[in-house]
Order: structure tokens, then sequence, then C-alpha cells
């Protein structure tokens, strides 16, 4: 589309948009998560089946010794295997559920928009399984390493539901502190927020993250609690110069259409 074409397409708005009622919008949200909810339910149906493989293998990797898994009630292995396979549904449906929600908003933008958001999702996907992976092989091995297989020579009993809980919360907020540079790089080039904006919270948005890893994290000491708040400190840095950059882009582009 030449610039011309686009600066006609914003007197007129997005070429998709029309004028809805509430509940219109309502309704084409709710099939849009409810495709959701049953491409969810299916993955972790079929998961399920392989669960308890994933487990074992995810525990002898974690712990590389023979500590046995517990389970302190009788609903406890079945509900650590529904944990499992919810999170691998989740983790193989991420660019469907993002590409759901896109369609839902897909009517409200324009041209450059999209094209925008096209690039920038599955550069998400990427990303957020790029923390993930780092919590998961990197970081748990070792922080397990310390306060587990170190247990000053008594035997632990691990709860294999709260083990799992533990390492699913660090791996999803390595994974969506990954997301924080994209996010910002969207809202910035829809003129939603600016550098200045991000250097002004930057305080309360950490503040709020490490109180908010001392409720999900796994340890009282203080340790993964910091290496969260450290993983976050760097994305939201790198945030600020993405957002930067496309405030430019955008500014050029405006002084291009004018």
């Amino acid at each position: 589309m030449s610039l011309s074409d686009e600066r006609e397409q914003e007197k007129f708005g997005p070429p998709e948009d029309v004028d809805m009622e509430i509940t219109e919008h309502i309704a084409e949200l709710r099939k849009r998560l409810m495709r959701i909810v049953f491409a969810l339910v299916a993955g972790l149906i079929a998961v399920f089946n392989f669960s308890d493989k994933i487990i074992y293998a995810l525990w002898n990797y974690l712990f590389h010794s023979r500590i046995a898994m517990v389970a302190f009630s009788p609903t406890e292995w079945i509900m650590a295997r529904l944990a499992v396979s919810l999170v691998v549904a989740f983790a193989v449906l991420y660019p469907y559920i993002a590409y759901e929600l896109y369609l839902f908003a897909k009517p409200g933008l324009y041209d450059h928009e999209r094209r925008f958001l096209k690039i920038f999702i599955p550069f998400s996907y990427v990303l957020f399984l790029t923390g993930a992976a780092l919590a998961l092989f990197v970081v748990l091995p070792r922080l397990y390493g310390i306060f587990v297989r170190g247990y000053l020579g008594a035997m632990p009993f691990l709860s294999v539901k709260r083990t799992l809980y533990s390492t699913f919360k660090v791996v999803l907020a390595f994974g969506l502190a990954f997301q924080i540079p994209v996010l910002s790089a969207i809202a910035a080039r829809l003129g939603l927020v600016n550098a200045k904006w991000l250097k002004e919270k930057r305080l309360i948005v950490y503040l709020a993250v490490f109180l908010l890893a001392t409720n999900v994290t796994l340890d009282f000491t203080g340790f993964s609690q910091l290496i969260v708040l450290a993983v976050v400190v760097i994305m939201y840095e790198i945030s600020i110069q993405v957002a930067k950059l496309m405030e430019r882009e955008r500014v050029q582009d405006e002084m291009t259409k004018q």
C-alpha cells in the first residue's frame, strides 16, 4: 500500500471497521475465547496420555539424583499430570492463541498496524520460549542444586505437585519477562506509551515484580526472587530503548505522510 493510500485509509478508519453493538463485540470475543478453550482442552487430553513420562524426565533432569517424588494426597499425582499437560499444551498452542486474539482485534487495525503485529507476534513466541528455556535448563537446575541436593546430609521428601507448580511459576515468570520488549514495542508503535513514561514507571514496576515474585517463586531466601527481578530489569531497560526506536519510526512515518 502506498503512502497516499494509507493517508486516505486513515481518514475513513480501518478497512474492516464496522459499527457494532457492545453485545456483538462481546459475542465475537466469546467465540474466540471458546475456540482457545476448546483447543487447550484438546491439547491437554492429548498430552495427558504421556504426561507421566514428561514428569519423570523433568524430575531426573532437575535433580540429577535419586530423590523420590512424594504425593501427600490421593489426587496429587493426577493434579501434577494435569498441570504438566496444561503447560505443555499452552506452550504448543501459544501461536494459535495469539492468532485468535489478533483476529479479534484485526477489524479495528490499519494495514500498517496489521503488518507490524504479524511480525512481532511470532517474535514474541520466540522470546517466550527463550525465557522459558533459560529458566528450565539454566536457572532452575542450579537453583535446585543449591537448595535441594546439598541438603546438609538429610534426604528431602519433595511434594511432586508443589515442586512442579513452583517450577512452572518460575518458567512462566521468565517467559513473560521476555515479552516486555515486545509489548513495549507494540505499545510505542501504536502511540500508547513512550520511553519517557516507561522510565518514570520503572521503580514502581520493579517493586511490583519483586513483591509478585515473592509470592510465586520457590524459596524464602530471596535468591530466586532476585533472579526474576534481574531478568525483568534487563528486559525492561531493553524495552525503553526499543520504545525510543519505535517512537522515531512512528515520527518518521507521520512526517513522510504529511
